[in-house]
């Protein structure tokens, strides 16, 4: 059997797993949305082998033709991809921000039912690890932080539920006191 100390210890590192996993996911969804997606990285190679082309079309000026398709289907691609990073890193924050001030506080009803917030990076991440190669990794690390939060908060809002006599009543007792109400409520308005 746990002492006090030991199950509040424990608790404390639950909760400590979950909010790690919180922040992880909303720092991951940041950073990948403005500076890791392949799209991002892909531009950053083709501008550095376009300058290293212009370089060279300067020495050879026959390369010059080269140069100017290059340049005109790096400035079409640029011009397809006008999504604002930023708005669509937001878009992906958003949801995580809904439990923020429960999680922060220490709420356990907040921590259950973030659980289901955190669905959408779980099977984000499940379906990016399956169709994206290019960007499995980051996928990977999305998994590993939605379980942490995932498992964190469950056995936290579990925990800290039954410390603080949160639990929900058996199915039978609710049952049994409404059949009482039931019977009172007959007695009372048959006469």
């Amino acid at each position: 059997m746990q002492t006090t100390q030991e199950r509040q210890k424990r608790i404390t590192q639950y909760r400590f797993l979950g909010l790690f996993g919180f922040f992880g996911l909303i720092i991951l969804m940041f950073v990948w949305q403005l500076w890791l997606t392949p799209e991002k990285l892909q531009d950053h190679t083709q501008s550095q082998a376009l300058a290293e082309l212009t370089a060279m079309a300067e020495v050879n000026p026959e390369l010059l033709l080269q140069v100017e398709a290059e340049k005109q289907k790096w400035l079409e691609r640029q011009a397809s991809h006008e999504s604002n990073p930023l708005a669509k890193a937001f878009i992906w924050i958003l949801p995580l921000l809904f439990p923020f001030y429960g999680l922060i506080k220490g709420k356990p009803y907040t921590a259950a039912w973030s659980n289901f917030v955190v669905m959408i990076y779980y099977m984000h991440s499940l379906t990016i690890m399956y169709t994206d190669p290019d960007e499995r990794y980051l996928a990977i690390l999305e998994f590993a932080l939605a379980n942490c939060m995932l498992f964190g908060n469950g056995l936290y809002a579990r925990m800290q539920g039954k410390e603080l006599g949160l639990g929900l009543d058996k199915l039978k007792v609710v049952m049994a006191e409404e059949k009482e109400r039931e019977e009172a409520y007959k007695a009372q308005y048959k006469d």
